[in-house]
Parts: structure tokens; sequence; C-alpha cells
């Protein structure tokens, strides 16, 4: 009260004395600073609906920093302008922010490889990607991405459980996207062994060949055709290959089980031998 102007005039020297003062400079600072950031968040969503390129987990996080730092900056000068000891009180919130980063360790690091997988996009919503090791050991090689967060990765395995992984684990594994939008189709491999007579590796050919050509699922052409290949002789055997391109992820499984479960019919129909390990074991009696 004592600070207040003697004479109180509508001049400009008696309006600046005004302004000057703590409680009332505190008071335009919120009143002109609310709506100011206001605002600057509503540009800011425009830009981001504008550009869709921007994922909407970067998005949301900028937002919110942005939001927090604009209340914080005005809210600490109205605070100065009461006289109040700022430094103090940001040097207090520095060293809380310290520790609290030190005890959420963790959780930053997941925050981090989140915006590295939002920003680098190595998957998305929907697609299907190998899980890390020490999931997939338990859970299935496979799952199926649900949703894409700040900390975490919700993922459905294909044994259908629900997996909430951190992200810091997708990000420190190579990650293995089988739904890339450049191109569906996926080759998959069998391999077996037929006994070494040509007449047995030549009729197992041609039976394989008709297996390839018999399911719908199975890609005749492109982006190749079924291809079998005699690799090598094993200790054994010849070494066959079989390689085929299905348009989708999920097919490789029911592909290979159908193919197994055919080649083991039709040979078993027509004779023709796989070979199998054997032991010899040769037992002397010495007197």
């Amino acid at each position: 009260i004592e600070s207040l102007p003697s004479n109180l005039e509508p001049t400009y020297e008696c309006a600046t004395e005004l302004v000057a003062l703590g409680p009332v400079a505190a008071l335009l600072t919120l009143v002109i600073g609310i709506p100011i950031i206001k605002i600057i968040l509503r540009y800011m969503k425009r830009v981001f609906d504008k550009y869709d390129y921007i994922d909407k987990g970067i998005e949301n996080f900028l937002f919110r920093v942005a939001s927090v730092s604009l209340w914080a900056v005005i809210i600490l000068t109205a605070a100065n302008e009461l006289g109040i000891n700022v430094t103090g009180v940001v040097a207090a919130l520095g060293i809380v922010g310290l520790a609290m980063a030190f005890a959420a360790q963790d959780t930053i690091e997941n925050i981090i490889a989140g915006i590295f997988l939002m920003v680098d996009r190595p998957f998305k919503k929907g697609d299907r990607i190998l899980l890390p090791k020490k999931i997939g050991s338990l859970y299935s090689s496979w799952g199926d991405v649900k949703d894409i967060g700040l900390r975490t990765t919700r993922l459905r395995s294909t044994d259908g459980v629900l997996l909430t992984v951190p992200n810091k684990l997708l990000t420190k594994d190579t990650i293995a996207n089988f739904n890339h939008k450049d191109d569906r189709n996926l080759r998959v491999r069998i391999r077996l062994g037929l006994v070494p007579t040509w007449e047995n590796v030549s009729k197992g050919e041609e039976i394989v060949e008709n297996i390839a050509k018999s399911h719908d699922d199975i890609c005749q052409e492109k982006p190749k055709p079924p291809q079998i290949v005699l690799r090598d002789f094993g200790d054994q055997e010849v070494i066959m290959e079989i390689r085929y391109y299905v348009p989708n992820a999920p097919l490789m499984r029911s592909t290979k089980s159908y193919f197994v479960k055919e080649i083991l019919k039709q040979f078993e129909e027509q004779d023709v031998r796989l070979a199998y390990p054997t032991r010899l074991i040769m037992k002397e009696d010495i007197e």
C-alpha cells in the first residue's frame, strides 16, 4: 500500500507506476499470459493436424512438454513479481527433478526408446514382428503390434497372449518386420534328407513340385515360383531344400505344416525314402 502512487491520475506516468507494483505486475502476467498459452497450444494442434507424418505419440509428448513449460514460465514470472525467490525455487525443482530422474532411470530409458520407435517407425500398428528373445522364448516367436506407446508397446503373440513390452527391449534387439509395406511376400524354406539314389531323389523332386502347385496360398509366379534345390551331400543323405513364397506372414506356418504332412503321406505312398541317421555298434568279445 505504501508503494501506491500518492496522486492517482489517468496519466502515462501514473499507469507506469501502477504496473511496476508487484501484485499488479503478477496479475497482469497471469491475465495476459494465460490467453497467450492457449493461443500457442491451439496453433501447435493445428500444425500437428496439418502434417500427418508426425506420430501421434510424439505429438502428445511435445504438446505436454510445451504446455508444462509455458505454464511454468508464466507462474514463475508472476511469483518473481511478488518478490518470491524464483532462483531458489528453480534450484530446488532441479534437485528434485534430478533425484526423480535417477529413481526413474528405467522409465526414462523406455520413453527415449519409444521416441526412437515413433521417429524411425520400424513397425506400425497391425504389423507382425519377431518378438525379443527374452519374451519370444516364452510366448511364441511372433507377435502382432496392437499399440505403440511412449513407454511400452502392446503386442499379441501368435499364442494369443497380450504382452506389454518395455520399448527399450525392442530397440536393443534386431527388429524383424514381416509386414513391411514395400513387399509383403515372404519366403519359406524346408530342408529334408533323402536316401542318396537317383531314382529316390528324382521321384522325391517330382512329388514336392506337385505339392507346391496344389496349394492356393503358395505364390506360383511372383516374386518367384517354388524351387526345389539339391544343396549338397550329407553324411548319409542328399539334402533337398524347398523354397517358396507366401503373400503374408500368417501363411508361413500353415503352408509349412501342409507341406510336411503331404511329404510324409505321399513319400510313404510312392515309396520315396527319407534318410534317417543310423548308428553302427560293433561289439567284439575279447577273451
